[in-house]
C-alpha cells in the first residue's frame, strides 16, 4: 500500500475535531477503507504524529490501529498543512519529484509557511 499524504492530513483533522482531544472509537473517513486508515495510523504513530492503540493480530490483513490523539509534533504538522492553498502548492511541488520523504514534506510546508510569515512581517529575516 502506498502512503497517502491526503489521508494522513484527513486523519489529523479528524483527531483534532474531538472536543476532548481524544478519540475512542474506530475512525471512518469517506473514500477510505478501515485497512487504509489503520495502515496510515500505524505509520503516523511511527512518525510521532499520533498516539493510539495497536490491535493487529495474526489474522489481520493490514495494521489494525486505533488513532487516539495528536502529539505535539502532530499538531505542528497539522498547522503546517492546514491552509488549503499551502497544501495544494506543496502537492504541486511533490508532483514534480519522483517520491518524497516525510522530512521533505515537512520542510516544504515549513518553507511555504515561512514565506507567508515574511509577507506579513517583511522586515524580519527568515533563517
Amino acid at each position: 500500500m502506498k502512503r497517502d499524504m491526503d489521508l494522513v492530513r484527513k486523519i489529523l483533522f479528524k483527531l483534532e475535531e474531538n472536543p476532548h482531544g481524544f478519540n475512542n472509537k474506530p475512525m471512518e473517513i469517506e473514500g477510505y477503507t478501515r485497512e487504509e486508515i489503520g495502515y496510515h495510523a500505524a505509520l503516523m504513530h511511527a512518525a510521532g504524529l499520533i498516539e493510539g492503540i495497536k490491535f493487529t493480530h495474526l489474522q489481520s490483513e493490514s495494521p489494525d490501529y486505533l488513532p487516539r490523539c495528536l502529539t505535539w509534533t502532530g499538531h505542528d504538522f497539522l498547522d503546517a498543512c492546514r491552509d488549503e492553498g499551502r497544501w495544494t502548492k506543496a502537492k504541486e511541488i511533490f508532483g514534480q519529484l519522483d517520491g518524497v520523504t516525510f522530512d521533505v514534506v515537512k520542510e516544504v510546508l515549513i518553507r511555504l509557511m515561512m514565506q507567508s510569515v515574511t509577507r506579513i512581517l517583511p522586515d524580519v529575516p527568515v533563517h
